[in-house]
């Protein structure tokens, strides 16, 4: 006689439902930043996003709360790089942490920041326009510097280490970590005055270099 085994069956439906549904929302959320950035905010509506997902407009609400779900998820999933895991918890900190030296920690550490602003740049645009009208958006904006703040200090702290600046506190290194490297000024010198990415990284490496660390022993 045969047993039945329907764990089995029932975890492997489980698994491929989850999938499905994590591929829809991926689906969803990729629709809404192609929108987001060619109408704005405002102009895009629910229905566009599931016409170019090819969902229903319920499956939206259920799966990403709405229109301000969908804008949070497209920062969210822009700051991750498209990987389901959040940014905090992929492995690249640890890469990151072999460097030798505060300077070539620091400096790893820059180039991660370039590569996150270079991909959520047009997202955060869309942010800033809605700000304006809408109060949760200046308010997803101001936990977005919160969080970009409290990160700052975290990595700064684990890279940087005894090499900080003398006079500085990690609290004012986060501070003017997160104002150097702001989605707004990246903004300014990419789009609005035309610079490279690797003309900015440059940039953005040399002034926390010299603000964060100090100038080099043989440069004094």
């Amino acid at each position: 006689m045969n047993a039945r085994r329907p764990r089995k069956k029932r975890s492997y439906t489980s698994a491929l439902r989850t999938g499905q549904a994590l591929e829809t929302r991926q689906r969803v959320l990729d629709a809404a930043m192609r929108l987001f950035i060619e109408r704005g905010f405002a102009a895009t509506t629910i229905t566009l996003v599931a016409a170019a997902a090819s969902v229903s407009p319920e499956t939206i609400y259920a799966t990403c709360d709405g229109k301000r779900g969908l804008l949070e998820g497209v920062v969210d999933t822009a700051i991750a790089g498209g990987v389901e895991a959040p940014l905090e918890l992929q492995p690249v900190w640890g890469a990151i942490r072999q460097h030798r030296s505060a300077r070539e920690r620091l400096r790893a550490y820059v180039a991660l920041t370039c590569r996150v602003l270079a991909r959520t740049s047009a997202i955060h645009h869309v942010i800033r326009g809605a700000a304006d009208s809408e109060v949760f958006a200046a308010d997803l904006s101001a936990r977005l510097l919160r969080e970009r703040l409290a990160s700052n200090t975290t990595h700064l702290r684990d890279y940087i280490g005894d090499e900080l600046r003398v006079g500085l506190t990690w609290r004012e290194a986060a501070e003017r970590y997160c104002a150097i490297s702001s989605p707004e000024v990246h903004h300014l010198l990419t789009t609005g005055l035309g610079w490279s990415r690797r003309a900015h990284e440059a940039w953005l490496w040399g002034l926390a270099e010299q603000d964060l660390i100090g100038p080099r022993s043989d440069d004094a």
